[in-house]
């Protein structure tokens, strides 16, 4: 099975220039928590995610294991301000600019395969020829078909 046969393609996307806060509420609404970004010629230019944005909000001395003990910090006051400040940064200067791409006539199992070793994503963006986006491809969606398609392997 080809990739193009399970990807969605009903997208929510962005631009490089859209503000974070304004990205944020829409995948919000769309209940997503990625959207690509693409260029004005539809070609793919990153993805920005919660990941990303949270990422970039959470302070660097925090992560850093600087410090030891950070249970006492205010943390909503901490995240807050750091919210505030990236939301009103444009979508480029936070969003992840290699994102995993797979072709439209890519096999499943090769989709799988790109998924299981790519990292922190669950899913991959789908491109034409011309690295224009098609759709997207979840974790979710390939194992949502290998269990539609379950009794057809447990009858042959």
């Amino acid at each position: 099975m080809l990739a193009e046969k399970i990807m969605v393609t009903n997208l929510v996307t962005a631009t490089q220039d859209e503000l974070i806060s304004d990205v944020i509420t829409r995948m919000h609404k769309a209940k997503l928590r990625m959207l690509p970004v693409l260029d004005n010629n539809k070609h793919i230019v990153g993805v920005v995610s919660t990941f990303c944005v949270l990422s970039h909000i959470v302070p660097d001395y925090l992560i850093s294991g600087d410090l030891t003990e950070i249970s006492f910090a205010p943390d909503m006051g901490i995240l807050r301000r750091e919210y505030i400040k990236n939301s009103n940064q444009k979508v480029s200067e936070i969003m992840n600019d290699k994102p995993l791409t797979v072709g439209h006539t890519d096999s499943i199992i090769s989709v799988a395969a790109h998924l299981s070793s790519h990292g922190r994503h669950e899913y991959a963006l789908v491109v034409d020829e011309n690295n224009c986006l098609m759709g997207v491809i979840s974790a979710g969606d390939i194992l949502d078909t290998l269990e539609e398609h379950a009794s057809e392997v447990s009858d042959a």
